[in-house]
């Protein structure tokens, strides 16, 4: 029960009630714990109220100062903000102009109309939003595990020999993947991140040096 947490964000009471009992109707098996929100004024505010919050999904209107001006970005903007701190986390628009919105945003594939809410919207489809929000959350707590699973399986080759360049470069992006979802800490023990690289870092140090004393030895012979 109530597995999944998710936001909807939008600036019209009506358009959340919608939403509401969107969910209410569709949500047979109880795993959704449904938040809703009106958009704050500052973005700024909007992303440290979600990343605080730690959902396991977002979806948001895209016209969100259509009714009060004073908010500074729509939907499409709030959900860039976020992929670009968090990769892959689930994101969804939902809009009444899509033709617009897909112009405006970068991934056409998390972008939906509002009439799916409508009573016959979703008659003839094969999955409903609600399954493709489950599903997209779904692949992204898998992906998490992958990542967790790669850096055990690193870590425990670093204590019996040394890693490969390209292998402690996966390393490290792993752990920012980690690091970058909203509920994960660093797996990187403090000897690995310190040592990263640190015999090529020592070759290139040498290499330096030796480019300098040459250099100097061609400066005093002029």
């Amino acid at each position: 029960m109530g597995e999944y947490k998710i936001l909807f964000i939008d600036e019209v009471e009506a358009d959340i009630r919608r939403f509401q009992r969107y969910i209410h109707k569709k949500d047979i098996d109880k795993s959704f714990i449904l938040e809703v929100s009106l958009p704050k004024n500052r973005l700024e505010d909007m992303l440290e109220f979600i990343y605080k919050n730690k959902f396991d999904a977002i979806v948001t209107d895209h016209k969100l100062h259509e009714e009060n001006p004073d908010i500074e970005y729509d939907g499409i903007e709030l959900v860039q903000k976020i992929q670009t701190k968090i990769p892959y986390y689930p994101l969804f628009v939902l809009t009444s102009f899509d033709d617009e919105a897909i112009i405006q945003g970068d991934d056409v594939n998390i972008i939906y109309v509002k009439g799916l809410m409508d009573k016959d919207g979703e008659n003839k489809a094969h999955a409903t939003f609600l399954d493709k929000v489950k599903n997209q959350i779904i692949h992204y707590r898998k992906k998490i595990e992958d990542a967790e699973d790669r850096i055990l399986e690193l870590i425990k080759k670093s204590e019996t020999e040394l890693l490969t360049a390209q292998e402690e470069d996966e390393l490290i992006k792993l752990d920012n993947f980690i690091v970058s979802s909203l509920d994960k800490e660093s797996m990187l023990p403090e000897q690995l991140k310190s040592h990263q690289n640190l015999e090529e870092l020592h070759k290139m140090i040498n290499n330096t040096d030796k480019l300098l004393e040459r250099l100097q030895r061609l400066s005093n012979e002029s």
